[in-house]
């Protein structure tokens, strides 16, 4: 039983140390802080440019591809924004920010189920719950809500 115990303190310490140290889109003095501020202000085509950019030089990142997805999902361009999402899961599967951006756009294709699988994948992901997952719960309750027949 111990043993148990002391995985879960483990755990939450892990967890607690990723999350004082920034990673991913949290973030704010990395490389993609500009395109991220670009992308809060609403400038997706800059902010698609800059990011094309910067994943020429860094085709590894994993949040350059979501915020990629994100940029393009804005713009209305589903299908570039799904295979940015899918680059990024490639890239990292348990990246947070992508799986809830692209469960969004499963939304937004009306896809419920491929919104759920996003969701339950946070779900395994987020051991003590988080912010992508809560809101992804709450954009699928609302689309549910408004297709509800």
């Amino acid at each position: 039983m111990l043993g148990r115990w002391a995985l879960a303190a483990a755990v939450v310490c892990m967890a607690g140390t990723a999350a004082a140290l920034g990673s991913g889109s949290g973030d704010r003095s990395g490389p993609l802080a500009a395109i991220e501020k670009k992308i809060e202000a609403g400038e997706y085509e800059q902010a698609v440019a800059d990011l094309e950019v910067h994943i020429d030089k860094n085709r590894t990142s994993a949040d350059a591809f979501n915020w990629l997805g994100y940029a393009n999902r804005k713009l209305g361009r589903y299908e570039k924004a799904r295979k940015a999402y899918a680059r990024a899961l490639f890239l990292d599967p348990d990246h947070k920010g992508a799986h809830e951006y692209a469960g969004e756009l499963r939304l937004l294709l009306g896809d419920l189920a491929g919104a759920e699988k996003h969701l339950a994948e946070l779900d395994r992901i987020c051991l003590f719950g988080c912010e992508e997952y809560d809101e992804l719960k709450e954009e699928i309750a609302a689309w549910k809500k408004a297709n509800a027949r």
